[in-house]
């Protein structure tokens, strides 16, 4: 009996060895699958997380692209930059809203209705040094959605961090300087030619520079390729004039104080009943600028709106995909107003004393102008075989239809167009 009670023991022992052993080995099998797992979700999500840095990242303009393998944070931000930069932007809609709440253009505190052409200058034919450098953009500004009543011309050149010597102010290395330029006489009738298609503003702009130099007749396609290089690199610079201190840096941080329209509804309401499509408070994906200048502002000699007249002009800017805001004021300080007067500015608002408003809001709000379309590069050169290889035409889609009949009269009917301009009156009227 005794013998038979310690067989028995041993086997229920050797029992429960075993199925601790099956256990144990159950446990390991699935602590490995469930590695396998682990690094297979792992590795999907951060392919799929690349996958989504690298689409963030692309931009949306024809020769502005960048390896992400050899680009820094400045780079990344110069290009981004660029890629919202382009194409038209109006503000018929702020316009509208303003006339509902009684406020008429400039004593009344309104905005006037304003429409920005900003025209990237084709990359095609350079070297890939010199798209990473700088890229020039020809911008217009006119009056209600009319191509034809062009207020102001200009040339901007945005030049990139790693390329900016002159910039002592940029500590964090990601200010993108754009400097300001008036046109040449020669190069701005030309274009007010062709005041509703930006699209050929370039191939114009080209083609002025070659007649100022004697050239352009017979020429073989590779010394016109050659030619486009020259006039980008060095020919654009003689058919424009630098707005001397008006530099302006944009930044990835907008300014609490300088962009405190930010954080402002215009009208007085609640924030939540603002029009705007993304949350502008929270600096989603914006773009701000500031001049180099500061809160003194920089004082230059106007030419378009009161030739021979000195102008003390102060400017911000935001940029997202959609809108672009800007807050530009011009004062004239060779004459000053009595108090009484009414046309004076308050110290206190933008540091002027009481030198009296030559242009912008006076209510210090920006001209929120909506995206209207967007221009690059064409990837053909059909229709402008005169100028072949280099294509200078570009191409121009639409990004907010219902602003579409603001870019022109092919945009539009005659009666459509009627139509925009007395609802502004009516708006007015009804306030």
């Amino acid at each position: 009996l005794e013998t038979q009670r310690e067989s028995a023991h041993f086997m229920i022992r050797a029992s429960v060895a075993m199925m601790c052993k099956m256990v144990a080995f159950a446990c390991i099998v699935l602590l490995f699958s469930s590695l396998q797992v682990v690094s297979s979700f792992t590795s999907h999500y951060s392919r799929s997380r690349r996958i989504d840095i690298q689409q963030q990242k692309r931009i949306n303009v024809e020769g502005f692209q960048t390896s992400d393998a050899t680009s820094d944070d400045s780079d990344n931000y110069f290009h981004h930059l660029l890629s919202q930069f382009q194409g038209d932007f109006d503000n018929y809609h702020q316009v509208i809203r303003d006339r509902n709440y009684a406020l008429a253009p400039a004593d009344g505190g309104g905005h006037e209705h304003i429409h920005c052409t900003l025209v990237p200058c084709p990359h095609t034919a350079v070297t890939q040094e010199q798209r990473q450098n700088d890229q020039w953009i020809l911008a217009a500004f006119y009056f209600n959605g009319n191509p034809r009543q062009i207020f102001r011309f200009r040339m901007y050149k945005l030049i990139s961090p790693q390329d900016d010597d002159s910039n002592s102010n940029n500590i964090d290395g990601e200010k993108v300087r754009m400097k300001l330029h008036t046109l040449s006489s020669e190069l701005e009738q030309q274009l007010r030619q062709y005041s509703d298609q930006p699209c050929t503003w370039w191939r114009e702009a080209y083609a002025v520079w070659l007649n100022s130099i004697n050239e352009g007749e017979n020429e073989s396609d590779d010394n016109r390729s050659n030619e486009w290089n020259t006039f980008r690199s060095e020919g654009i610079q003689h058919l424009v004039s630098p707005l001397v201190g008006c530099d302006v840096l944009w930044d990835p941080q907008w300014d609490p104080k300088k962009h405190a329209y930010l954080n402002v509804d215009e009208y007085g309401n609640d924030t939540s009943s603002s029009p705007t499509t993304i949350n502008k408070n929270n600096n989603v994906d914006g773009c701000h600028a500031t001049m180099e200048a500061g809160s003194a502002g920089a004082i230059v000699d106007s030419i378009s709106l009161i030739p021979g007249k000195r102008i003390l002009i102060k400017d911000e800017l935001s940029l997202w995909e959609d809108e672009f805001w800007i807050n530009d004021r011009g004062y004239d300080p060779d004459a000053v107003v009595d108090d009484n007067d009414g046309g004076g500015n308050d110290e206190n608002e933008d540091g002027v004393g009481n030198m009296p408003f030559v242009y912008g809001n006076r209510r210090g709000v920006p001209y929120k102008l909506e995206r209207v379309s967007c221009i690059y590069t064409e990837n053909t050169n059909e229709g402008s075989d005169d100028m072949s290889p280099v294509p200078l035409l570009l191409e121009r889609t639409i990004y907010k239809q219902e602003l579409a009949w603001t870019l022109g009269e092919d945009f539009r009917e005659q009666t459509e167009y009627e139509e925009k301009l007395l609802a502004v009156e009516e708006a007015l009227l009804q306030s």
